[in-house]
């Protein structure tokens, strides 16, 4: 009998079932999506969702999920959700979101849903009786690779392979003596010699009693010993580690035990392992569904994750297979995978239960052919891809005319003049023949909707793009149009010769297979990144040319290959460009460290929050110092040129000035203190934001309240060039009347001075208010969801928020600026000191520190410039108040690109909000290593998706060649790309 799930419409609403809460087209997008993931999954054992980063695959996924929880009742087992453990608590938040947002009149309320940590906690899971049952369940990547780590389980499996031989009275006393040590449970005192003789010689069973006794144990605490995994005992082959139990452990203690030991526990694990995977293989468990998000991390045979779905060899067995009825696989860049790849991803659906009366109506034959012939027919399309793209790098910008390509290209097509043109329609003609053979037969395995290029319409107002694409010199313009061009940064004569070297130097390594100047990509990023790649090279960057984390090491670029015939001019380059130690003013001469200061300063100037990638940590590290200096330093210019007079070019006075509003602003119970305040507290009257308890009502008005006394609010958003408002703000200064137009021109800069989006502070304000009810609706389930065998401390969400722009709205001494610290003489006492309002985060700054970052950023306050490496260019949301991003360095990788614009570009993000375009900023210098970069990468942005996985070589060589290349067309493209949508704009 095949399986009967459809999308439960009676129940849910994607989008919102109180309201809608993300644009009708997203919600309908989103229904379509999962409606069509269930239809197929009757069919075949699995379906690979692959939309574009930030259109909410999360919740589609959770919509399948809860449709089959209520198309099952939770009867056929629960629902398994896997995904890496840094996204396990938002996939939880997530789903309780969904749960209260998406289903109508709490129809999903009786669903339970909880946490395993280890297969242990899952398998205690499943012993829970129908009222306490659970239906779905979160788990992380590595749970069933990690085996049975528990101490318990490995005094089980210690006990019943004791059963399994004779002992002598000499090995059951090294039984008792050792075990400890091998379950690695020495410290505890009570697990004596005597206690672990009566385990051992009792009933499994009937553990918990003498455990609880011997005060090993609490009272409301599980079994530690899953019925299930006692139940298949007798099915297990124990000869390993009765093997261990007989011959490896020491009769006597010795000088050398400690280290004998440590060899022995390395066998009793193996054993340990070897049983653990018997038991979840032979053990009869079973889920309707599971739920794996980022499958890429399973394109290759021999990781864990792999090894969970598929053999990597004929006497393997995949961990998990005949676990589940059907799987449903996340990513969001399966072009990014060579095709086969994505065929061994798409391989892994045959672990499902193929022998149950519920099993897809394709037979598994039947799957695996069609498997077959879609491995084949991708074969023949990536063939047809190559030689097309071949026969593209012959064109040359002589063979265009007087046309551009996209002219040039519409002439060929309709009216093709010599054989070479008729071969190259020829060619497209057969790349397009067999992607349209192999997306039929690949469309019902995977789903992809890429993003619109224009945000959602409005009614009575026109579309606009989406995105707009800022590059190279365009960068430092004021006027940037939807094409703006793609000419490089010009050098300045003055500072023209290395750039000029290294140009020369990279021409010399083109001639050389496999070369590469790595300080030429360097001196491209900035000063600072040329004298640390010469000494560094792979530990100057947080990832690599692909865009994957590297870890760090001594030997991490080992496989690189030594650039010798360089080294006279990277040693006339680092004579001629400023040192590390040099001026700032120096170092800011770089032509890209300037275009992306500039852009970061004066984006700031008009109220716009900035986030910036770099490839290097160096080049973080100096631009975090540049915009840091110049933002304090336009502060004050700012504020002095509205001063005028005696203030005009005087820092000291122009601070002092700014410390008396301050001041002011901090006095309880005087006028200006109290004006923040009615302000703040008005949102507040409306009912929605009545869900806030008084507590955290008055945290919200404090950390709001200290942005608006903060010098780079008073600087950009007072008429401090007014002579009463200038008037109303002498300390010794006290009549109403005096006062008014200071307290006028306050209310005015927080409810009336618009940022470049049209925003006032006021109107950001409410809707961080509207985030912030999200994350106290999160914190109540935080704290009645997490299990008891949660390793994390349940957590607040709204109060972690707090506190991270409490920590980044608190004015300190400059010496204390990139502290993370409290610091109790740091009180806001109305001084003029610095407020961190830029940060930098790269692969050393600590993961809490990133993570209550990422919650500064994403609230209207501090910190609002934020330079990072590409540590936060995955996984993380910073979209609700940014809208503009610069990449300062280009990666190789196209999608390293796309994930990154991403953190910006997801759905209910400023850009729809404000319904202005996010801004993509790529700043290069024109000629040498960073033009041909961006040359290189615009080119494979385009072929990414046509030529699935193209492998590339990095060295001078190879992009050299490609950077030549004529682009191929917008419209060719496209054609040519695979269409995996399932719904459409125009629906």
């Amino acid at each position: 009998m095949p399986i009967d799930w459809t999308f439960a419409e009676s129940s849910l609403r994607l989008g919102g079932a109180d309201k809608q809460r993300i644009q009708p087209e997203d919600a309908a997008r989103q229904f379509k999506t999962a409606a069509a993931i269930l239809q197929e999954l009757v069919d075949r054992p699995g379906v690979l969702l692959s939309d574009e980063v930030g259109m909410g695959k999360t919740y589609v996924a959770l919509a399948v999920a809860a449709s089959v929880i209520i198309a099952t009742k939770g009867l056929q087992g629960p629902v398994v959700i896997m995904v890496p453990s840094r996204l396990r608590r938002k996939w939880q938040r997530e789903w309780e979101q969904f749960r209260r947002h998406c289903s109508f009149d709490g129809s999903l309320d009786w669903i339970c849903d909880t946490y395993a940590h280890s297969p242990t906690d899952f398998f205690k899971l499943l012993d829970d009786d129908e009222q306490h049952r659970n239906q779905l369940v979160f788990t992380t990547t590595g749970c069933f690779s990690r085996g049975f780590n528990d101490a318990w389980i490995k005094l089980v499996m210690i006990r019943l392979a004791r059963q399994k031989t004779k002992l002598t009275a000499q090995q059951k006393q090294a039984i008792y003596r050792w075990a400890p040590q091998l379950i690695r449970q020495k410290s505890k005192r009570n697990l004596t010699e005597d206690v672990l003789e009566k385990l051992i010689n009792a009933d499994v069973t009937k553990w918990k009693p003498i455990l609880v006794r011997e005060s090993l144990l609490s009272d409301n605490e599980d079994s530690p010993v899953p019925a299930m995994l006692f139940a298949i005992r007798d099915k297990i082959d124990w000869s390993g580690l009765v093997k261990v139990l007989r011959e490896s452990l020491p009769r006597r203690t010795s000088a050398n035990i400690d280290q004998r030991m440590r060899e022995v526990r390395r066998e009793f694990n193996v054993a340990c392992q070897g049983i653990y995977k018997q038991w979840l293989r032979i053990s009869k468990w079973y889920s309707p569904l599971l739920i794996l998000d980022e499958a890429h991390h399973a394109k290759n045979d021999h990781t864990q994750l792999a090894g969970l779905f598929r053999q990597s060899s004929a006497d393997d067995v995949a961990l998990l297979r005949g676990k589940f009825q059907r799987m449903l696989f996340l990513t969001a860049t399966p072009f990014q995978l060579g095709h086969q790849e994505l065929i061994r991803v798409i391989r892994s659906f045959d672990a499902v239960r193929w022998s149950s009366r519920r099993a897809p109506v394709k037979t598994r034959e039947e799957v695996q052919a069609e498997i077959q012939s879609l491995e084949a027919s991708l074969d023949a399309n990536r063939l047809a891809g190559r030689r097309l793209d071949r026969l593209w790098g012959t064109i040359g910008t002589d063979m265009l005319g007087n046309y551009d390509v996209d002219q040039w290209w519409g002439r060929v097509k309709v009216d093709p003049k010599d054989a070479w043109e008729c071969r190259l329609i020829e060619c497209v003609n057969d790349c397009l023949a067999t992607r349209n053979c192999a997306q039929a037969i690949l469309r019902p395995w995977v789903i992809r909707h890429n993003r619109p290029r224009e945000l959602p319409s409005v009614e009575n107002k026109p579309a606009w793009f989406r995105r707009i694409g800022v590059y190279g010199a365009a960068v430092t313009t004021d006027s940037v149009s939807v094409d703006s061009g793609e000419i490089g940064l010009p050098v300045a004569k003055e500072a023209a010769l290395p750039f000029l070297l290294t140009s020369r130097a990279q021409g010399e390594l083109a001639q050389t297979t496999g070369a590469r100047a790595f300080f030429a990509e360097g001196l491209s990023s900035s000063y600072e990144a040329f004298h640390h790649t010469r000494s560094a090279r792979g530990e100057a960057r947080d990832m690599d040319d692909n865009g994957v984390a590297v870890q760090s090491s001594d030997d991490a670029f080992e496989n690189v290959r030594t650039i010798v015939p360089t080294s006279w001019y990277e040693q006339q380059v680092a004579e001629i460009i400023p040192s590390r130690d040099a001026a700032r003013q120096d170092r800011l001469r770089h032509p890209k460290i300037s275009a992306t200061v500039r852009r970061a300063v004066e984006l700031w100037e008009g109220g716009e929050k900035v986030l910036v990638f770099c490839f290097y940590r160096e080049t973080c590290r100096a631009l975090y110092e540049q915009i840091r200096e110049e933002i304090d330093d336009r502060t004050l210019q700012i504020a002095g040129e509205k001063l005028g007079g005696k203030y005009f070019n005087d820092r000291v006075r122009t601070q002092d000035f700014l410390s008396r509003i301050a001041r002011r602003c901090s006095e309880e119970g005087r006028p200006f203190y109290e004006e923040v305040r009615r302000i703040l507290s008005q949102p507040f009257r409306q009912s929605k934001y009545r869900v806030f308890t008084e507590d955290q009502r008055s945290k919200l008005i404090e950390v709001l309240a200290a942005y608006f006394r903060a010098p780079s609010f008073l600087a950009r958003y007072l008429p401090l060039d007014d002579s009463a408002v200038q008037r109303a703000w002498e300390l010794s200064e006290g009549r109403r009347e005096v006062l008014e137009p200071g307290i006028l021109a306050l209310r005015r800069g927080i409810e009336e001075h618009t940022d470049r989006s049209n925003q006032t502070y006021l109107s950001r304000v409410e809707q961080f208010l509207d985030f912030a009810i999200e994350l106290a609706e999160r914190a109540r389930y935080d704290s009645n969801s997490i299990s008891l065998n949660d390793q994390d401390e349940p957590n607040d969400p709204l109060r972690e928020c707090l506190d991270s722009v409490s920590v980044y709205s608190r004015p300190r001494r400059p010496d204390r600026v990139d502290s993370e610290e409290d610091d109790p003489d740091d009180e806001d006492d109305g001084s003029y000191r610095v407020v961190p309002l830029v940060r930098i985060v790269h692969g050393d700054t600590p993961l809490e520190t990133r993570e209550r970052l990422a919650l500064a950023f994403n609230s209207p306050l501090f910190p609002e410039v934020l330079v990072s490496s590409g540590v936060m260019g995955e996984g993380i949301d910073l979209h609700r108040f940014c809208r503009h991003v610069i990449h300062h360095d280009g990666y190789w990788n196209p999608s390293t690109l796309e994930q990154q614009t991403g953190r910006l570009d997801r759905i209910r993000c400023k850009a729809e909000v404000c319904r202005m375009p996010i801004r993509v900023y790529q700043p290069f210098i024109a000629g040498g290593a960073d033009e041909k970069m961006f040359r290189v990468v615009r080119d494979r942005e385009r072929w990414f998706q046509i030529v699935m996985g193209q492998k590339f070589e990095f060295d001078e060589g190879a992009s050299e060649e490609i950077a030549a290349r004529v682009p191929l067309p917008d419209a060719l493209a496209q054609d040519l790309t695979f269409d995996l949508a399932r719904w459409y704009q125009c629906e």
